[in-house]
């Protein structure tokens, strides 16, 4: 059918070189040669006579003009042939355009063709074989009623021998162009009823191709709107999975910034500590450099007084080593003085850093135990919604397998099995709609004899609308058993 539509003017020629075969046949017959009164078929009697039983019998001389020759009944008889044969020639042209404008409808109804065709011709040969039997008789009854009409005929045998002749002539030449007009009237009619038959094959099986056009495009267009409907859930659901990620992206991210902000605390904290203890240590470095430099300064001062003493050293010299020894002594106290108060800050700057480390470690720790209650308490969650999940999937499998359950109750009430299928199994896969009928193929996973299976299509089919399930997150791809 859908090569028809796609080639539109190829199907209108094929059309119009159909009737014009058949009107030229509807011309061209010899309606004479068919009896209007009766449908039956009248047949046509050959007596097979030999020359020399027939009896002469006079005719009137003016008859044997009117008696054809052998010669012109030899060519009526080719005019005849040729006729048979140029209309055999056309109905065969005509049938191979006619196959090749509706091949693809041919092909969709092959099958059912085939097996119309073969009860046509099993009906066709019986009437034949029933023409033939009642032909065969009524030859043996003219035969009867020849033979009588010799037996008289033999009386004016003497009379009539030359008048015999020319009649045989005649007979035979009569009886050639009967048969050969009888062949021609044959073939035209076969042609005919071939010619019938095919067109209406080919009409039947485009009716079939548009039936089963139109059966698809209901079977299309309710897919579309299931499809239709199964993607507005989806979509549903991916919105509802969106705003769930979004909160819990939000979340994340909150959570993300408490964090910075505890890791910022933290780091501010830590800066502000090393700015002290970096503060105090400059110090404690300013003061040392203070005190080298005034130790410096002093044996400066004491070089400068042991030369300018030099010329007084032994005047002065008692009293410059006590004043030394003194002076040595002052230093000695004002250096211990000054390691001990530097021991003192030292000790002050290890007790800071101590007390800082415990503090962030004590802050560190109290992180840890509050991402470690977090990370239980994410957990727990995660657990509680598996387990929820495992619940739900478990009754959806209980649900499944009662749903499956139902159907195959629900379709074994309408299934009629063959004969002779007791013992055999079949394990079938199919897609359920949301209408509760079958989406696309049935899939035979299991079965091994065509006749059973047929009978499970055949099933569901009737069984349609199936039954609904109790829930409407199931699967609704099921494996059922049939047996």
């Amino acid at each position: 059918m859908n090569a028809l539509i796609r080639h539109p003017v190829a199907f209108f020629l094929a059309v119009l070189l159909h009737v014009l075969v058949a009107l030229l046949f509807v011309v061209s017959f010899d309606w004479h040669q068919i009896g209007s009164d009766s449908p039956e078929k009248t047949p046509v009697n050959v007596l097979f006579i030999q020359p020399d039983s027939l009896p002469a019998v006079m005719e009137p001389a003016e008859q044997s003009t009117d008696v054809e020759t052998p010669v012109e009944a030899a060519e009526q008889g080719d005019v005849a042939e040729a006729e048979a044969k140029q209309l055999a020639e056309e109905a065969q042209a005509a049938e191979q355009v006619a196959a090749e404008a509706l091949q693809a409808a041919q092909e969709q109804a092959a099958e059912a063709a085939e097996q119309e065709a073969d009860e046509q011709a099993r009906q066709e040969q019986e009437q034949a074989e029933q023409a033939a039997e009642a032909e065969r008789q009524e030859q043996i009854e003219k035969a009867a009623a020849a033979q009588a009409l010799l037996g008289a005929r033999q009386k004016a045998e003497a009379e009539a021998e030359q008048q015999r002749l020319a009649e045989q002539r005649a007979a035979e030449a009569s009886e050639a162009r009967r048969q050969q007009e009888l062949a021609a009237a044959k073939a035209r009619a076969e042609a005919i009823k071939k010619r019938e038959e095919e067109a209406a094959a080919a009409k039947l099986a485009a009716e079939k191709a548009e039936a089963e056009r139109q059966a698809e495009a209901a079977r299309a267009k309710r897919q579309r709107e299931e499809q239709a409907r199964i993607a507005e859930e989806k979509a549903a659901e991916a919105r509802r999975i969106a705003e769930a990620a979004r909160k819990q992206a939000e979340a994340e991210r909150a959570r993300q910034q408490r964090a910075a902000e505890l890791e910022r605390e933290r780091l501010e904290k830590e800066k502000a500590e090393q700015a002290l203890i970096a503060r105090r240590r400059a110090e404690f470095e300013a003061k040392k450099a203070e005190e080298a430099r005034l130790k410096q300064e002093a044996e400066q001062r004491a070089k400068a007084e042991q030369a300018r003493q030099l010329a007084e050293k032994k005047r002065q010299e008692e009293e410059a080593r006590k004043a030394a020894e003194a002076r040595r002594a002052q230093a000695l106290a004002e250096k211990r003085r000054q390691e001990a108060e530097a021991k003192r800050a030292e000790a002050a700057l290890r007790q800071a850093e101590a007390n800082r480390i415990a503090k962030a470690e004590a802050e560190r720790k109290r992180v840890e135990a509050a991402q470690r209650q977090a990370e239980e308490r994410r957990r727990a969650e995660a657990a509680a919604r598996q387990r929820q999940e495992q619940a739900q999937a478990q009754a959806r499998q209980v649900a499944a397998s009662q749903w499956g359950s139902q159907i195959e109750q629900h379709v074994k009430r309408h299934w009629n099995p063959p004969p002779g299928s007791r013992g055999q199994m079949a394990k079938i896969r199919l897609e359920i709609s949301y209408s509760g009928f079958v989406k696309g193929r049935i899939q035979f996973i299991q079965c091994s004899e065509p006749g059973f299976c047929a009978s499970i299509e055949d099933a569901f089919r009737r069984a349609e609308p199936l039954p609904a399930p109790s829930r409407n997150d199931l699967d609704r791809t099921l494996l059922i058993t049939m047996d």
